[in-house]
């Protein structure tokens, strides 16, 4: 059943681009359940109108929207996208979706004495469910049997943060009775207390700061990408406090239509890590080396790879991104090692390089093919691809006997990995696809195993299950 959950809103107020603006009515509209934007349609005050809103597809001015609905809540879009201009009669219309979202309660106010709450529905994910399940009685009453229930926990600019499922109720009608759906949304959780003097607006503002960068590390641990697209903000005013509650809702932009093609469920099976290990102090410890790691640059450039290679598509396209993944790595831990990237120091091949800059001189006549020749030496001092992934891999300590076979050359099946690589990489070939399967596998798992290395992950939290190389049918 797909829960319809419609949602829609009436506002009056003002559009602005540039230094120009103008009075305009914004109808919008979203699901509840859905993670796609608000759409709106906005219909400008054709006497204020001015030739500042001509060419709206051209992208050189934000047109930004303000307003307060008819129930009285304010709305702010700072960013709205135009895809549809339409005139019927003397009256324009824009169509479009609104990147970012903002409605509620949003001018400060004095929070001292309550506590704010901010739940950001987020993309679903096992690491957000605690281990155990829930019996559904025939009173209607439902029993937890787990242990305890708690979620991956860190700290944020904002407050203690955790992840964790959380549980929305829809009344629907099952023939002619009465039904009550119970919708499972996994969820950052950001609790403040005692903020002081404050904006629902402010908090807005700084969520994002505050979480996508742990969700691209947790997305990681995950095996598939984890993004929030949708919070409600509230303030809880104390018993003793005479406030009432304040409550605000931001939705952004963010495609997540991977998600509708996966079929397989919320499975531990697939983590790369072991859940109940981040449930503790472990996760933010983790987090603290990701922040503080002079690998963070080339960590994070890596992770969008190793997602989208776990996400469905071709072999070949998911082979090709890990490819992607690896180079990434070689290349940022080459730069920060100079060892690695060269065969010579750099003072010794700079005299090397001017003795024979002089030669090709003497030797070639042609001023313009000496010039592309000299250019080219830099290369003779480069160590080839495989010769620095080996390098690197020796250095770092990083264990492959999970990825052969016992008894397996591993040096020697780097090579001839690399070597498929290349032949895949510069020529489009693919000769022996069950190689490039079992290729598919090692470099993803060496990929992951490896950015754990950097993060001082340990080892015994490692989902093991989830780490290995299939072996095709048709090989002995």
């Amino acid at each position: 059943m797909d829960l319809e959950g419609s949602l829609s809103f009436l506002a009056h107020g003002t559009a602005y681009r540039n230094d120009v603006s103008v009075p305009v009515a914004i109808k919008g509209s979203y699901s509840r359940w859905e993670p796609h934007p608000v759409q709106c349609i906005v219909l400008p005050d054709m006497d204020g109108l001015s030739g500042g809103f001509d060419n709206l597809f051209d992208r050189q001015g934000t047109l930004q929207l303000t307003g307060r609905t008819e129930s009285g809540r304010e709305i702010r879009i700072p960013k709205f996208l135009v895809t549809v201009d339409k005139r019927a009669g003397d009256q324009i219309s824009w169509e479009g979706i609104a990147e970012l979202f903002i409605e509620g309660d949003l001018e400060e106010f004095d929070a001292s004495g309550g506590s704010i709450v901010c739940s950001a529905f987020v993309s679903p994910t096992p690491l957000a469910i605690p281990h155990g399940g829930y019996i559904p009685s025939y009173d209607g009453t439902i029993t937890y049997t787990g242990d305890e229930r708690k979620g991956i926990q860190w700290s944020t600019l904002l407050g203690k943060a955790e992840l964790i499922d959380g549980y929305d109720y829809e009344h629907e009608r099952a023939g002619l009775d009465q039904a009550l759906i119970r919708v499972q949304r996994c969820q950052v959780i950001v609790k403040s207390e005692s903020p002081g003097t404050v904006s629902l607006g402010s908090i807005v503002s700084n969520l994002q700061d505050a979480l996508d960068e742990p969700l691209w590390l947790l997305s990681f641990l995950s095996r598939r990408r984890i993004a929030w697209y949708e919070a409600s903000i509230v303030f809880l005013p104390s018993k003793d406090e005479p406030h009432q509650r304040l409550q605000a809702t931001v939705r952004r932009e963010q495609w997540l239509g991977y998600e509708s093609e996966r079929q397989r469920e919320l499975s531990w099976i697939n983590l790369l890590v072991k859940r109940e290990a981040l449930v503790g102090q472990l996760f933010e410890q983790l987090y603290a080396n990701y922040t503080l790691s002079q690998f963070k640059g080339v960590i994070r450039q890596m992770i969008p790879y190793v997602l989208a290679a776990h996400e469905t598509g071709y072999t070949e396209t998911r082979l090709g991104l890990l490819y992607s993944a690896l180079e990434a790595l070689v290349s940022g831990l080459s730069d920060l090692d100079r060892n690695t990237g060269g065969i010579l120091e750099r003072s010794s091949f700079s005299k090397l390089a001017e003795k024979l800059s002089e030669v090709i001189r003497q030797e070639i006549q042609e001023e313009g093919a000496a010039k592309t020749i000299i250019k080219k030496l830099s290369t003779l001092n480069q160590r080839s691809y495989a010769d620095r992934l080996l390098r690197l891999i020796e250095n770092y300590s990083i264990d492959l006997t999970k990825l052969w076979p016992s008894g397996a050359d591993i040096p020697s099946e780097v090579r001839a990995l690399i070597r498929r690589r290349n032949a895949y990489i510069h020529q489009g070939k693919i000769d022996d696809h069950d190689l490039h399967i079992l290729d598919l596998y090692r470099v993803q798992n060496l990929v992951e195993l490896w950015i754990l290395k950097l993060l001082d992950y340990p080892d015994t939290a490692i989902n093991y299950l989830a780490v290995n190389v299939p072996i095709p049918l048709n090989r002995q």
